[in-house]
């Protein structure tokens, strides 16, 4: 994914994961990197589905306001969604929009992402 704004370059990254290093990764991990980055459970969306936010009145991270022009939703839409099971068809591929979302939320790599998610503890969530 490309975003440019008068020649300057927002994220570009191309993106080759593991697929069953994501398949791997526990709904409670995921949490639990969530958690420690800020992230808070804001609603839960049947079936399975997880809201997290920011804290509110958080401003959006320099390198993400850099393009004035463009509505800040379209950008950012100021969540992400997580899965609770591992049982869905589709978990890996809705990881890896997770994963995406975090990494250009965090201005990093995915699979630097994924990996900091990996080494998490893959207990299951209470």
């Amino acid at each position: 994914m490309t975003l440019i704004h008068g020649g300057m370059m927002l994220v570009q990254q191309y993106v080759f994961l593991d697929i069953d290093a994501v398949q791997a990764l526990t709904p409670a991990q995921v949490e639990t990197y969530l958690a420690s980055k800020g992230w808070t459970k804001a609603e839960t969306e049947p079936p399975g589905g997880q809201i997290w936010t920011r804290p509110d009145h958080e401003p959006l991270p320099p390198h993400l306001t850099a393009l004035p022009e463009y509505k800040p939703h379209l950008v950012w839409p100021g969540y992400v969604k997580s899965l609770t099971s591992t049982r869905f068809r589709d978990y890996a591929a809705r990881i890896c929009e997770l994963l995406l979302a975090l990494a250009l939320f965090e201005h990093r790599l995915v699979a630097d992402v994924l990996a900091d998610v990996r080494a998490l503890p893959a207990t299951e969530i209470p």
